[in-house]
């Protein structure tokens, strides 16, 4: 059975906040390279057909299909045209027009998202028209997939590929090839107002006519293109890039997180109350951000500000990449530091100097919940704060950060608030010896389980739970033995029926020490009252309650008890 074609925007990519493996990073890290040399080879050619030549061979040889082409939609004629082709053997099929919205080729020209099929003559689900299935069976095709080609809203065609037998492409692949048709269309629309840039210069000098606004623009946008690529080629740095745009549309730019929190700006004042445009940062169908300007920008600055959107979030990606990679070494230094105790001492100061973090120098353990769906944005923001931190995107369920900041909770507690987040976060620690943070990060972790387990928000010291720390994360999972709480049952079936207070009397009784005075003072009695109460309390529960060996077992099932109370 033929593969039912999809967009693109239906099929289940990778989300950024989840946990990729090495191998997928570094794969990730030469496909980004390889994307930005074929849009630095691309961008460098002028002439139309050249660039759908490297457009079209480029695309063949990295996706690794039997053939590809690109071809250009008439709107106006309900169209599309192949105009380049690799690997097609007939004449037929080199030459092939499609109506719109007709077959995959018919479907993806019209604009809206990635089309694909994996048995293209029998998948239902296409509209086909019997001539072009005689075409395509001729060729040999089975499976095809395709990507718009679109700059600025104007859809201009549509970049495929396709295979002689049956292939179903992966996210990965259709994403892929959905970067590409983005460069593309950047390139192929370069050359083609290029060209039209020389048409124009000789039919001026023939008719003695300038458009001179629309030539400045042309000119514009080439050697505008020239400087950001050149910015991401030295260096991916957004505040660069929008440094440039600044010079060119002579107006500050904000770029914001997908939260709408300021990521970077030409200046240190905050956007206005109303800002003039916007434009989309996105990269394979995924969101980055949005870039804005302090003023409303008429058509031609506006294309120009989407030029710089462009290569912004090209310098996104290349940070991402940079930044996985910087987190994939941090994580093994908190896997030394954490789970193994057979690395030298000396070794793990050393590993942590490259963070800035000191021999002999008080460190905390700290975990932090975060929800996976949006673990990485989480991430990005804690580091944005600039604490000394070796951090590890992902341990076990949580974010583990280890640091010698000492202010570094109220910077949490500021960050979380103004970003509306809800903190849950366990600590562990001071110590000086790095051997000892393991013991510190299991610490920090009963107390994030304890926050956890009594539906409670803020930030909980481990060293402040002692063991009832440890009972609260085991009922917390769900393991805590019932036995380890029944010594207490007589006392809470007592109040239940008879709604009395035996059970809190009890704790407190043991918590002061055994200092009836003092419980009379807490729970506001009067101290005969405390001795009847205690009368009740060591008749249900049976003599020596409140005397070792039985008085550790029963305070501690009074703890667990009176923590889950709140």
């Amino acid at each position: 059975m033929a593969h039912t074609p999809e967009p693109a925007s239906t099929v289940d990519e990778p989300t950024p906040e989840s946990a990729p493996t090495p191998d997928a990073q570094r794969s990730r890290e030469e496909l980004l390279r390889v994307l930005l040399d074929t849009a630095t080879d691309i961008t460098a050619l002028r002439d139309v057909e050249a660039v759908l030549q490297a457009i079209v061979r480029r695309t063949r040889a990295i996706v690794a299909t039997d053939m590809a082409y690109l071809a250009l939609t008439d709107v106006e004629a309900g169209v599309t045209a192949i105009r380049h082709s690799e690997g097609v053997a007939t004449h037929a099929y080199r030459t092939l027009q499609q109506p719109l919205g007709t077959g995959v080729l018919g479907e993806v020209a019209r604009g809206l998202a990635p089309f694909h099929s994996s048995d293209y003559l029998r998948d239902e689900a296409l509209v086909h028209v019997p001539e072009i299935d005689e075409i395509v069976r001729a060729e040999g095709v089975r499976s095809i997939m395709g990507v718009p080609l679109t700059v600025a809203g104007r859809v201009m065609g549509a970049l495929v590929v396709a295979e002689r037998h049956p292939r179903s492409f992966t996210p990965q692949e259709i994403a892929l090839v959905d970067s590409l048709g983005k460069i593309a269309a950047v390139a192929l629309d370069n050359s083609m107002r290029f060209e039209a840039a020389g048409r124009l210069a000789e039919d001026l000098v023939r008719q003695q006519q300038r458009s001179a606004a629309e030539l400045a623009l042309i000119t514009q946008v080439l050697e505008l293109d020239d400087r950001l690529m050149d910015a991401v080629m030295v260096t991916p740095d957004v505040g660069r890039i929008l440094a440039i745009g600044q010079s060119v549309l002579a107006c500050d730019l904000w770029l914001r997180d997908p939260d709408g929190a300021v990521l970077t700006a030409t200046t240190s004042h905050g956007p206005p109350a109303e800002p003039g445009s916007t434009v989309a940062v996105t990269a394979a169908g995924e969101r980055l951000g949005l870039l804005a300007s302090a003023r409303t920008l008429d058509a031609p600055a506006l294309a120009l500000l989407e030029r710089v959107a462009v290569h912004v979030s090209l310098a996104l990606l290349f940070a991402r990449a940079e930044e996985d990679a910087d987190l994939r070494l941090q994580s093994q230094v908190l896997d030394d530091l954490l789970e193994r105790t057979d690395v030298p001492r000396e070794r793990l100061e050393r590993r942590l100097q490259r963070w800035g973090l000191q021999p002999g120098e008080p460190l905390w353990s700290v975990v932090i919940e975060a929800p996976e769906a949006d673990r990485r944005r989480r991430l990005q923001a804690v580091r944005s704060l600039g604490t000394r931190s070796v951090m590890m995107a992902t341990h076990h369920d949580h974010v583990c950060l280890v640091t010698a900041d000492p202010t570094w909770e109220q910077s949490l507690r500021t960050l979380f608030a103004a970003r509306g987040w809800r903190l849950r976060a366990g600590i562990g620690g001071p110590t000086a010896d790095v051997r000892q943070l393991g013991d510190a990060h299991r610490r920090a972790q009963l107390a994030l389980g304890s926050l956890t387990t009594l539906g409670r928000d803020g930030v909980l010291d481990g060293a402040e739970l002692g063991l009832l720390g440890a009972l609260l994360d085991l009922a917390g999972r769900g393991e805590l033995p019932q036995s380890l709480t029944a010594a207490i049952d007589p006392l809470r079936d007592y109040d239940r029926t008879r709604d009395a207070d035996l059970t809190r009397t009890a704790y407190v009784y043991l918590e002061s020490d055994g200092n009836v005075a003092r419980v009379a003072d807490i729970l506001h009695l009067h101290r005969n009252t405390v001795r009847q109460r205690l009368e009740r309390i060591g008749a249900l529960l049976g003599p020596g309650w409140d005397a070792s060996p039985r008085r550790l077992e029963t305070h501690l099932a009074l703890r667990v008890l009176e923590a889950e109370r709140g």
